[in-house]
């Protein structure tokens, strides 16, 4: 027995040698270095104490403990893994020089036209008394979530630590993780194999713009379908959700964005609530979306009409029940969106139309000068040390210098009210306010003045066909599920003809912020749609809301989360936004197409200086025949195989990023009667081609009906007598041999 003891310690040693890389293969760790700008640190005074502030940093706002600055990240792990742990193995720090009576964190206040007076809350006499590091740790892992089959730690990291008794910050300009990852995590996002390519670089270019290690992801894509299997063969791109009321109005918008190459669909609330399963219409509909995702590759998602026909879904995340689109767009509550979604609340075929309109106006037909690059920046003092002219100058830094603004701020002498509609009226394309507001006001110098404009002065606007895209940070403004009337958001962009709004980004109730903070919650939202549209160039609207929403701190409070659930589009999330003067295409492509395959090549180039356009997103389209997609390469070119089954129109659509679109009709035709070498046109040479065929062997008219120019059902020369005879002594064109005009055959 003793004997066989040193066999089985060898066997049991030469198994855990074994079992290392197999344990070592199922666990993975990633680290990575964050960084901080010791010079992005801001201090300012507020009632006796140090208020201090970080770009890009969101606050803690524990009420009555320090208010620091904290950072939430995202991090890509690998697939089939869980962050289940994250830890600190190098900081690099510093005592900052000084001391420091750090500001208590207070309730968040509203943007909304009643000031908010609250109750001063006192320091917490543990935490400031106590000569600890507040926060504890520099880093807390707050989940994983997941988008098109990549999985995402969500992380809270704090850049300074307070030790309250010594009244001094320790600065950590550089902090190295290790996230420990654990295997058995199941994706609950994958796009479908079928998603268009144009979807699944959009969605890649969202994830490599949200994590902090752009290198290590990977989009997955599945091949199973969602478990419902209701939905009509696919794939789409877009989706209009509406009433059947409103079904066959919203054809021209689906139809405008099939023909650019964003395939769309209108499906309808009926048809939803009759095929989905849900518990409610507002859940069935949520179901659907999902369903469309997983099943068609869905990117854009426009909800059309008031809550009566499309519900919103009602939470409260800070001491008010407030409606949100969020709902729809990130349908398993990960604070990821899936989809861009916008929602316009109208209540009328005539409104359908109207907003129609004003859509083909922006993308088809702007002015072409004096308004793309003309903005409108407009901050009110919230209140007594709060600065929205911080935030708007902060603004400008992200948006290029060929841009010229108009500026209405507080510390100017003039009538803020008269400058917003004269600014307006003149017609500025990018509008961004930040004031106190209500549903049918937005502040224009509220605190100090009472001063706002109201739903009428919007009817009253004078600035046709320079339409507006909106962004507010105030109360209310865009409180589209308001019964008795309509917000002033839907005034700008449901209620006017071809002037006033195209698109209006604000929120449903109350904008929040911190006192003496002008880059904090809703403002901090407002500052990172422009930080969307021009640094990270997610210039489409929908994807500009959920770029600005997945750089925002919104793990920190409660107070986070109310903020970016009540920021929602009033208006198309596919729509592009100019960031530029229109440029317009040079494009050469054929003018016919055969019903035979062939190759079908389209050049495209830029008008003013003929260079050759790479990157130009072409789509060829014959309804219910025809859909190719694909960019140009680097010498302006791409080239289609288009099988068309039937003579008729096929649709040539190009479009990029501040270019007009271009469209062009070609017309397919079967075969060019006499045509019988192919060539597109009936000369001698088909004559010769019929008579070799006939005498010498040659090879046949291609198709053989071509060659039957004078409708007797067979080829033979006499049909070269006919092809000569038309060509010199005027006789009937080909196929028409009674000479009526109206071929025979």
């Amino acid at each position: 027995m003793f004997k066989s003891q040193p066999v089985l310690i060898c066997f049991l040693i030469i198994f855990l040698l074994l079992a290392v890389p197999l344990l070592a293969e199922s666990h993975a760790e990633i680290q990575e270095i964050i960084q901080f700008n010791q010079n992005e640190i801001a201090f300012d005074h507020l009632m006796g104490y140090d208020l201090v502030s970080m770009a890009d940093c969101g606050v803690l706002d524990v009420a009555g403990k320090p208010m620091l600055p904290a950072k939430e990240i995202w991090v890509a792990v690998p697939p089939g893994m869980r962050a289940s742990g994250v830890r600190v193995i190098d900081a690099k720090g510093v005592q900052l020089s000084g001391e420091y009576n750090i500001f208590p964190a207070q309730l968040p206040k509203r943007t909304g036209s009643t000031n908010d007076n609250m109750q001063f809350i006192d320091p917490d006499p543990m935490i400031y008394s106590s000569s600890s590091p507040y926060p504890a740790e520099n880093i807390k892992l707050i989940g994983q979530s997941d988008l098109a089959g990549q999985g995402v730690a969500n992380i809270l990291v704090y850049p300074l630590r307070y030790i309250p008794e010594e009244k001094k910050l320790i600065f950590y300009q550089s902090l190295t993780l290790v996230i420990h990852c654990d295997p058995g995590y199941e994706c609950s996002d994958y796009l479908h194999s079928i998603a268009s390519e144009k979807i699944k670089d959009e969605h890649r270019r969202m994830l490599t713009g949200m994590v902090i290690n752009p290198q290590d992801v990977q989009l997955m894509t599945s091949e199973t379908f969602s478990k419902s299997r209701q939905l009509p063969e696919g794939p789409f791109d877009h989706v209009i959700v509406t009433d059947q009321y409103f079904e066959d109005a919203m054809q021209p918008l689906a139809e405008w964005h099939t023909k650019k190459g964003v395939k769309d669909t209108v499906v309808t609330v009926n048809w939803i609530e009759a095929n989905i399963s849900g518990a409610d219409k507002k859940e069935k509909i949520r179901n659907f979306i999902s369903d469309a995702y997983s099943d068609w590759g869905i990117g854009y998602v426009l909800l059309i009409g008031e809550s009566g026909y499309v519900p919103f879904e009602y939470r409260t995340y800070y001491n008010e029940n407030t409606p949100s689109d969020q709902y729809y767009s990130d349908f398993d509550d990960d604070w990821i969106n899936e989809v861009a979604l916008g929602r316009v609340t109208i209540g009328s075929v005539t409104a359908a139309n109207r907003f129609i309109n004003k859509i083909m106006k922006y993308e088809k037909d702007p002015p072409r000068s004096d308004y793309i690059l003309d903005a409108i920046l407009l901050g009110m003092d919230l209140d007594a040390s709060t600065y929205c002219e911080m935030l708007k100058e902060n603004i400008t830094g992200y948006v290029p210098t060929r841009f010229n603004f108009t500026k209405i701020y507080d510390s100017q002498a003039s009538n803020h009210r008269t400058d917003f509609l004269d600014a307006l009226n003149a017609g500025h394309h990018l509008v961004n306010h930040a004031d106190h507001s209500f549903i049918a006001t937005l502040g224009t110098g509220d605190f100090h003045h009472g001063w706002g404009i109201y739903n009428s002065d919007v009817n009253n606007l004078t600035n046709d066909g320079e339409l507006s895209v909106i962004v507010s940070n105030g109360c209310d403004p865009n409180r589209m599920d308001y019964g008795p009337y309509d917000c002033i958001a839907e005034h700008f962009v449901v209620e006017n003809d071809n002037r006033a709004g195209i698109s209006f980004t604000g929120n449903t109730r109350s904008g929040l912020y911190y006192q003496g903070q002008p880059l904090s919650l809703s403002n901090e939202l407002d500052r990172r749609w422009w930080i969307a549209l021009f640094v990270n160039n997610e210039y489409k609207l929908g994807r500009t809301l959920i770029n600005c929403k997945h750089q925002f701190n919104h793990s920190i409070s409660q107070g986070a989360k109310h903020s970016e659930w009540t920021f929602n589009l009033l208006g198309e999330p596919e729509m592009p936004i100019w960031t530029d003067d229109p440029d317009s295409f040079l494009v050469t492509c054929p003018s016919t197409a055969k019903i035979n395959p062939e190759p079908f090549e389209i050049n495209v180039k830029d008008f003013t200086t003929s260079a050759n356009l790479n990157q130009a997103y072409v789509c060829l389209w014959k309804p219910n025949e025809v859909y190719l997609t694909g960019y140009t390469d680097a010498d302006g070119n791409v080239t289609f195989m288009p099988d068309p089954d039937n003579e008729g129109i096929m649709y040539v659509t190009v479009t990029d990023q501040n270019y007009l679109p271009y469209e062009h009709e070609v017309e397919v035709i079967g075969y060019i009667c006499g045509d019988a070498t192919g060539d597109e046109a009936v000369n001698v040479s088909d004559a010769v081609h019929i008579i070799n065929y006939i005498f010498a062997g040659g090879p046949a008219p291609d198709p053989m009906e071509a060659g039957d120019v004078n409708c007797i059902d067979d080829v033979n020369v006499s049909d070269a007598v006919f092809i000569i005879n038309f060509i010199f002594a005027g006789g009937s064109d080909p196929c028409d041999p009674d000479d009526d005009g109206v071929p025979d055959c």
